[in-house]
């Protein structure tokens, strides 16, 4: 019995001096990705890296939530540690959030990226802890393009036809600038409204839309790339404050820097756009020119937008603005 007692205590040292802890925590990553889209494996490569960094303070399993207004909840509340979402979903727990919906923010990849790691990263934090949530990496969910039942590369084609929009106030403004009727609809009833004719149209990442069953009812697709969405990962700051300094500091050094896996996300996307057009799908890659007609379109009633969000989306807004004009003189 002494031999055994001796062995066990023996056993509790190692396991101490090498990291492994009994007590290891089991944490939920939550996320609306599921394969074969690129951000399910963003999401992995997220969970590893941080699991790595942390020295196996814990693991991660990664669960689907469709919902994700109620996963942030979720998440704030701590009944979920991890979250990853687009600012729509944020939006509700942070109103600030909703200026990343605007139409047309972004004139380039280049633009966005020099924005982001430059004038943006350290705002978002502070906004984050505030909320009791530490953000922790940014990276690529595309941008939108629209999806419709008939030829609709034309803007024209959607005038007086109905549309369905995201719970996004952008989303609304964006189809009423076109001259669309808005219907708002949550998203898992969307391909049931396609199917019965209620709405002729809407938008989504085509690497997200293409894997949905609203992609054999609606095969025309349009690369407006109109709304951008970064994809943000987050954690519980109850769960963070429980790390060591040391794994605190291991993990931020872990952390890719804002949308270096994009080239990874836009091959993706070219990949899903063959399979789509393979399945009887049409996809419309606009010129600059046409692109152009569609923004025409809808930055006259950016400003006004802009005017009915919180103040704090107001003063975020002028921040993008600022950066943007200095990415310019930059590039000029």
């Amino acid at each position: 019995m002494r031999l055994k007692a001796l062995a066990l205590a023996f056993s509790v040292a190692v396991a101490a001096t090498t990291g492994y802890a009994f007590a290891q925590e089991d944490w939920k990553l939550a996320s609306a990705k599921r394969a074969p889209d690129i951000g399910a494996t963003f999401d992995q490569e997220f969970a590893d890296a941080f699991v790595n960094a942390a020295g196996g303070a814990g693991k991660i399993e990664i669960q689907f939530v469709g919902n994700e207004q109620e996963m942030v909840q979720q998440v704030l509340r701590g009944r979920l540690q991890f979250g990853v979402t687009s600012p729509l979903g944020l939006a509700a727990a942070m109103p600030e959030m909703a200026i990343f919906n605007t139409p047309y923010l972004w004139v380039s990849r280049a633009e966005r990226d020099y924005v982001y790691r430059n004038h943006l990263v350290e705002p978002l934090k502070k906004m984050f802890e505030e909320k009791g949530l530490v953000l922790l990496a940014i990276e690529d969910a595309g941008y939108n393009g629209v999806f419709c039942k008939m030829d609709c590369s034309d803007p024209a084609a959607l005038k007086g036809q109905k549309t369905r929009v995201s719970p996004s106030a952008a989303s609304k403004m964006f189809y009423e600038s076109l001259g669309a009727i808005p219907v708002q609809l949550p998203l898992a009833d969307v391909w049931s409204a396609l199917e019965q004719n209620l709405v002729v149209a809407g938008d989504l990442p085509l690497a997200y839309f293409s894997t949905t069953p609203g992609a054999a009812t609606a095969q025309h697709f349009v690369y407006t790339d109109h709304t951008h969405s970064p994809w943000l990962y987050f954690v519980n700051k109850g769960v963070w404050d429980g790390l060591s300094a040391d794994a605190q500091k291991a993990i931020v050094a872990a952390m890719p820097e804002p949308f270096s896996k994009s080239d990874r996300y836009f091959a993706s996307v070219d990949e899903r756009a063959k399979d789509f057009e393979a399945k009887g799908g049409k996809v419309y890659a606009l010129t600059d020119e046409q692109r152009a007609g569609w923004a025409a379109l809808v930055t006259p009633n950016i400003p006004a937008f802009v005017g009915t969000l919180s103040e704090g989306a107001q003063e975020l807004f002028k921040t993008i603005s600022k950066a943007k004009e200095e990415f310019a003189a930059k590039k000029g």
